[in-house]
Parts: structure tokens; sequence; C-alpha cells
């Protein structure tokens, strides 16, 4: 089965920045590591506001479950700190270079 990401776009408001990061840390991804087939986390800044977080999982029916479970989550913890809404995909791993080892 080929391993998978959720890849979430966003725009954070700039005076909120560092707040949103500390719920992506202390919500989303407390509640994605009891998700089976969980294997990874990634948030990156983009510069001028935008951050794109990373999911890694085992499976595309993990990210699916990921989307289901998280989304409540990230509408309850992070939604209001942005300054545009999530747009997120799912991405099936090509290249595996043993980084998703699980």
């Amino acid at each position: 089965m080929p391993r998978a990401a959720s890849i979430v776009e966003y725009t954070v408001k700039p005076e909120r920045a560092e707040e949103l990061t500390c719920a992506v840390r202390d919500h989303l991804v407390t509640a994605a590591r009891e998700i089976p087939g969980y294997l990874g986390f990634l948030l990156f800044d983009r510069g001028e506001n935008k951050r794109m977080a990373v999911l890694l999982f085992d499976s595309p029916a993990g990210v699916r479950t990921a989307q289901e479970v998280l989304s409540p989550v990230g509408e309850e913890h992070t939604y209001q700190l942005m300054s545009s809404g999530a747009i997120g995909s799912l991405g099936i791993v090509l290249v595996d270079d043993g980084v998703l080892a699980g």
C-alpha cells in the first residue's frame, strides 16, 4: 500500500502566527498521533504569512481518516487564527528514500 500525505495550505493572521503554531502543536498534532497509520506532522512557514502542513500516513485511508477527524479540531482551535480558509489535498508518495519508514 502506498504511503500518503495530507497537505494543507493556509494564510495566518500575522498578529496570531505564534498562537496558531501553538494551537497546531497542542491540538492538531496531538489528535493526529491517535489516528491509525500516522507517521509524522510537519508545519512549514512559506513566508508572507503562508503556512503548509504535511501530515504523513502509511496509506491513503489514514489521510482520509485524518481529514475527517482533524477538520473539527482545526475548526475549533485554528480557523479563527487564519486570514484565509485552509485548502487541503491528498498526495500519494511516489519517491521515499526511507524517511517514512514506519
